[in-house]
């Protein structure tokens, strides 16, 4: 947790420094499109805090009146960053609409390609890093990342036909058409924030059958005689409820069984590959 929240204190920081030169060359320049992208590269600062914070408190023990513990609190604030998205670029696609005369110079370029070379470094830096974080939050940003750098570049061609605007008018267009695009960039993004952190507080079902049967193999020396009738797992946020059906035969005893789940319970508990904090075993004495 320490390493990765050093890591997106660190990009957040950049993502500001960057920020800020793209913001200085739009408002020099009167680049809509350049101060759109750099709003879009704040909101990614904002959005890596806001996540270092859900998955802080997605980590708190389970309490008296939270059993099953904080784990879906990850899921709530990603869906405050997805509203907060859509709030953003609904201002800049307003904004997006506003006229400009401007056709600024060739050396307004350079504005963007300190930005993308600064961006690059901090892709590869969260990349190698990540290696042995292995953070989904991390990785999520590594992809958000790649899109800035790309929707920076974007710009770049954007500036390039607005410094000869002047010889074919049409081209002053592009400022607005680039904002425009940005503005879509976040709507998507946020979109797909909205949607699958909606469907996780549901209860999203984990789908790899791999670790179920891996699950299963584990379990099955401990059965003795009973039989599993269901292993199902349910996503909290970093960590999962395993909810199995164990089944008896009719000559077991209550006593056995208990001890048969107790002895499940211990190796969900241990298990490597994902983190199960939450069992509920239902025993079924044929």
């Amino acid at each position: 947790m320490k390493g990765e929240r050093n890591l997106l204190v660190f990009t957040s920081l950049f993502n500001i420094l960057i920020g800020i030169i793209k913001l200085i060359g739009g408002v020099l320049f009167h680049v809509n499109a350049l101060l759109t992208d750099s709003i879009y590269t704040f909101s990614d600062s904002l959005t890596d805090m806001i996540a270092l914070i859900g998955a802080k408190l997605s980590k708190k023990r389970p309490t008296k009146y939270h059993p099953y513990g904080f784990g879906r609190v990850e899921y709530i604030t990603n869906l405050f960053i997805g509203v907060l998205m859509f709030l953003v670029g609904g201002y800049l696609l307003i904004h997006s609409f506003e006229k400009n005369e401007f056709i600024p110079p060739i050396y307004t370029l350079l504005f963007v390609v300190v930005a993308v070379v600064l961006k690059m470094i901090v892709v590869a830096i969260m990349m190698k890093k990540n290696q042995n974080l292995n953070s989904p939050i991390v990785h999520d940003n590594i992809e958000e990342a790649r899109l800035d750098v790309i929707s920076s570049l974007f710009i770049g061609v954007v500036i390039l036909l607005l410094t000869v605007s002047d010889k074919l008018p049409i081209l002053k267009y592009s400022d607005m058409v680039a904002s425009i695009i940005i503005c879509v960039m976040i709507f998507k993004n946020a979109f797909h924030l909205l949607k699958n952190n909606i469907l996780n507080l549901l209860g999203e079902v984990e789908l790899n059958q791999s670790v179920i049967d891996d699950l299963k193999e584990m379990i099955e020396p401990s059965l003795n005689n009973a039989s599993i009738s269901k292993v199902e797992l349910i996503k909290y946020g970093r960590y999962y409820k395993a909810h199995l059906v164990i089944t008896f035969d009719k000559n077991c005893t209550l006593k056995r069984a208990k001890k048969i789940e107790q002895e499940i319970k211990k190796q969900l508990r241990s298990y490597k590959k994902i983190s199960i904090k939450i069992i509920n075993i239902d025993l079924d004495l044929a």
